[in-house]
């Protein structure tokens, strides 16, 4: 079932600038692949009948990570260009497109902010990471490469950060306390975390800011059960775990706590959770300035 907002899921704003290190996804791509929740296909279905972009001549997916974007999407558009900073992450990316059959990717390492395209696409998909490119920048390229009318589409899913079952909690807290970081995300420099950050914005705010017309969220609760391998492979292929997958001994003992705390929380060993998967859209005005 869809859900509709004008206001963004969470958090509600981020910093404009994002000030998160570059190497916080080294060596997660196998985890990333592997034990990221999927968007579900209810959410692409409902995208592309928005925005019309089925079909297209070309997707951009922005931060693309292992492709859970760009390889669900293949064969609704003619090529597509995918994009990550981090270099393992485009090589099972490469791999899996290659697996699946979708050889229609173009794959590349580099800044999503630095990225050459030369011809104009029918959509722009970011998933999970729009919060940690410069989003002025990127609203902006954005609407240059889109063709008139066209649409941005910054896709995401909550964590167990922002959720509100008790096993839940229990993570974060082992999260933060093995990584040394409590009270802010393990992924954030001291920056933006700190009361004197720079000036905050919602999406929403940037996309309008950049002249995205039509600015709406869309949501997709879904429910969702992870055995305890399953949620340990997904935190290893986060951000918050960074500190803590730096040092093997120490990732060792991490897990053996989480899991430890996990079943005195949940003795099935079944977590089960809701995960608001959504798709905030913008929209470049057509030719006339308007929205279609």
């Amino acid at each position: 079932m869809t859900e509709t907002s004008s206001s963004a899921s969470t958090p509600p704003s981020w910093p404009v600038q994002p000030g998160y290190r570059e190497d916080l996804f080294r060596g997660t791509a196998e985890y990333y692949s592997q034990y990221r929740p999927v968007y579900p296909e209810p959410l692409f279905e409902d995208l592309l009948a928005r925005t019309g972009a089925q079909g297209g001549s070309l997707l951009i997916d922005l931060a693309c990570g292992t492709g859970e974007i760009a390889i669900p999407l293949h064969d609704r558009f003619a090529h597509v260009q995918a994009v990550d900073l981090e270099p393992d992450m485009v090589e099972v990316g490469r791999r899996k497109a290659i697996e699946s059959g979708a050889n229609n990717i173009d794959w590349s390492v580099g800044r999503a902010e630095e990225l050459v395209v030369t011809a104009p696409a029918q959509l722009v998909t970011i998933g999970n990471a729009f919060h940690r490119l410069d989003r002025a920048i990127i609203a902006e390229r954005a609407g240059q490469w889109l063709d008139p009318g066209c649409c941005l589409a910054i896709v995401g899913s909550s964590t167990p950060w922002s959720g509100t079952e008790s096993w839940q909690a229990t993570a974060v807290e082992v999260v933060a306390r093995w990584s040394g970081e409590a009270g802010r995300r393990a992924s954030a420099s001291p920056a933006t975390a700190d009361s004197s950050a720079p000036t905050r914005r919602t999406h929403e705010e940037i996309l309008r800011e950049a002249g995205f017309l039509d600015v709406t969220e869309y949501r997709f609760p879904t429910p969702h059960a992870r055995t305890l391998d399953e949620f340990v492979g997904f935190l290893w292929s986060t951000s918050y775990t960074a500190p803590i997958r730096q040092n093997p001994a120490v990732a060792e003992e991490f897990e053996k706590d989480l899991r430890a705390q996990l079943l005195e929380c949940e003795p099935s060993g079944q977590l089960r959770e809701s995960i608001a998967h959504y798709y905030i859209l913008g929209r470049r005005p057509d030719a006339a300035g308007r929205s279609q």
